[in-house]
This record gives structure tokens, sequence and C-alpha cells, in this order.
């Protein structure tokens, strides 16, 4: 599977609303998630606390993927901006991918001013 291929079926998994499947499908064993949506950093590590985040995320926030204004991809990496529909309207985001052994090990994920 390509990077662009990986991302193309992230936004299909994220879509299912199915926490079990994205984190065991697309994140890797020891994968760590940065979130910068407070005053400090917020450190996520491992499967269990990803699925405990992520299924938050997908059951109070997410409520489905609009558009991507800025994609970079290269062989172990995915960056992005993207607007996606909250239970509050529309957000800008961004996200950073880095890939190991073809799944997320670690993800850098924020909202735009």
């Amino acid at each position: 599977m390509t990077n662009q291929e990986f991302y193309d079926n992230h936004l299909v998994l994220l879509g299912n609303n199915d926490v079990n499947e994205l984190v065991e499908h697309d994140y890797h064993d020891d994968a760590e998630m940065i979130l910068l949506v407070a005053e400090e950093p917020i450190y996520i590590k491992g499967k269990a606390a990803l699925k405990v985040q992520l299924g938050d995320y997908l059951a109070n926030i997410y409520r489905g993927f609009v558009s991507t204004q800025k994609l970079a991809i290269t062989d172990d990496s995915i960056h992005l901006e993207a607007t996606i529909m909250t239970a509050w309207g529309e957000s800008k985001v961004y996200d950073a991918l880095y890939l190991r052994e073809g799944k997320i090990f670690r993800h850098y994920s924020g909202l735009k001013g």
C-alpha cells in the first residue's frame, strides 16, 4: 500500500467510526500521539490509550471529513491540513504522521487558529 492509499484508507476508517478497527489497522504497536489542542501538549502512548482517546474523539467530536487543503507525502510520513466537521461545526486541523512498518508510529495533531 502506498502512503497515499494509506491516507485515503485512514479517512475511510475514521468514517466507519470503529475505534478498534482504526487503531488495529493503522497504528503501530508502539504508537504515540501528541495532541496540540490545549495549553500543554497531551501525550498518548500505546494502542490501549489510543483506543480510549480516539474512541472519545469519534463519539464526541468527529462528525465527518470535509476536505484536504494541503497534503505532503514522503516514503515515511504524511503531513496534512484539512477541514473536518465536528460537533461544533467545521474545524481546520493539521496532522503529521510518521510511519514505521506501514503504520502510524508518531501522530502529531492539532487545531488551526
